[in-house]
């Protein structure tokens, strides 16, 4: 009986682990497959759909009613994190209410957001203006930085002697001279 109550336990634990970044209620009401080429082409037929898409943050901008976010979309995994690429549909704006932290929500920070079609404006990038798809932002979930992997060992570059490897050891005599 205890290890049925444990192996349901664990379960339980790894069912959490596994829950999406998306809350149930709004999981319903989200539009899946829209894309953001599809809206940018036409988007008067997909007003008011709600979205869940994904990106690394351009810049954040604080406003008087709230926060708009410039995100690079980008491809979304299995947890709905974006993917770490480069492979990028192109750009989106969403605002969210509220005030959020330009320092803590700045460029490079990945985010999925959950939000509602508003429309596309043409907008500024550069000396170029480009057709943004403005979402009406219900949740946005910042993720953690991704560790850097690091080689353990460097690519070999022998020394002076036979069996040396640079950097961790080092043959130079006087070597405090």
């Amino acid at each position: 009986m205890l290890g049925r109550a444990a192996g349901l336990l664990l379960c339980l634990i790894l069912a959490a682990g596994c829950a999406g970044v998306v809350p149930p209620a709004l999981q319903k009401e989200i539009t899946p497959g829209l894309t953001l080429a599809q809206v940018r082409q036409a988007p008067a037929a997909h007003q008011d759909q709600t979205v869940l898409w994904g990106g690394r943050i351009i810049r954040a901008v604080n406003k008087p009613n709230g926060t708009l976010i410039e995100v690079l979309a980008l491809p979304l995994d299995a947890q709905d994190r974006p993917q770490n690429s480069y492979d990028s549909p192109g750009r989106f704006i969403v605002s969210m209410a509220g005030f959020l932290d330009p320092e803590i929500y700045h460029h490079g920070r990945e985010v999925t957001v959950v939000g509602r079609i508003v429309g596309v404006q043409a907008l500024p990038v550069g000396e170029v203006n480009y057709d943004y798809v403005l979402l009406r932002g219900r949740e946005v979930k910042l993720w953690d930085r991704r560790p850097e992997y690091q080689r353990l060992y460097p690519a070999p570059f022998w020394g002076p002697l036979p069996g040396a490897v640079y950097p961790y050891w080092y043959y130079r005599p006087y070597y405090w001279w």
